[in-house]
């Protein structure tokens, strides 16, 4: 068995695709193969992990799910990896996020293990890690749709990954710091959006944010990052909040103090 028909079997086997002989025929294969049998292990373990809570993040905390893995093995008769992402969309939307994890863990071995004596392109690279930000991009704006908060945590650490952002995932960014629910996932998306504070409309933004904003660690948040920014188009935004009755002390003392190191 080569190494693309262990990632297609990989798949199939964690998705329940295999009749009975074919699934003991693939685990006597992983017996004998020690280095599959690691790899194997490790996609199981994402794979299983879809389903597992994890305790809610504060506003700081990294949430390294997985490694952006470096570039894919070979482009030539592979399926495209956002292709096959897509295409199980539309098939079983309940495994969507670990059909993700495991294409991104088998999908991309440079310098694991396998064909090591291969020498790729750079163009083979680039083409590679794009692919790569595409699927995470896909990935980010799925799971900013669940229903679970700990699946939106996830997609928000994901953005965290990406090289660039495209407006689109600025604008779920948004969407996600205006209108969830949950104020971790609030907090953590505007963690992420603090990175694009160069860009104008992430600037213009948290600005029109603040007057949203009904978590007093959120408005908080956003009252130091306007000091940091020096951002004197808020202070208006700040002042509106500070005189409603039904706003947090602390949080009102805070944008004070802002207001005063603005300007």
């Amino acid at each position: 068995m080569d190494y693309k028909e262990f990632e297609n079997r990989t798949v199939d086997y964690l998705s329940d695709n295999l009749s009975s002989e074919e699934i003991k025929e693939f685990e006597a294969f992983l017996v004998l193969n020690p280095e599959f049998q690691q790899e194997f292990e490790a996609t199981k373990l994402f794979w299983n992990g879809d389903s597992e809570e994890v305790p809610e993040p504060t506003s700081k905390m990294d949430m390294n799910f997985y490694s952006l893995l470096k570039a894919e093995e070979e482009k030539a008769d592979k399926v495209s990896i956002l292709k096959k992402l897509q295409n199980f969309f539309s098939i079983k939307p309940v495994k969507q996020f670990a059909y993700t994890l495991a294409i991104l863990t088998i999908g991309f071995f440079i310098g694991n293990g396998f064909n090591k004596e291969d020498n790729l392109s750079e163009e083979k690279i680039e083409v590679a890690q794009k692919e790569t930000q595409d699927v995470r991009s896909q990935l980010v704006l799925t799971l900013l749709d669940q229903p679970s908060a700990n699946k939106r945590l996830q997609a928000v650490s994901e953005v965290n990954k990406l090289n660039t952002v495209t407006k689109t995932i600025i604008k779920a960014l948004f969407s996600t710091l205006n209108k969830d629910e949950n104020v971790n996932v609030r907090l953590s998306a505007l963690e992420a959006l603090k990175k694009y504070t160069e860009i104008p409309l992430v600037r213009e933004g948290l600005i029109s944010s603040i007057a949203n904003q009904t978590s007093p660690l959120v408005q908080m948040e956003l009252a130091d990052l306007m000091v940091v920014l020096q951002e004197k188009k808020a202070v208006k935004s700040f002042e509106k909040l500070i005189d409603k009755e039904d706003v947090n002390t602390s949080a009102k003392e805070k944008m004070k103090e802002s207001i005063q190191n603005i300007i």
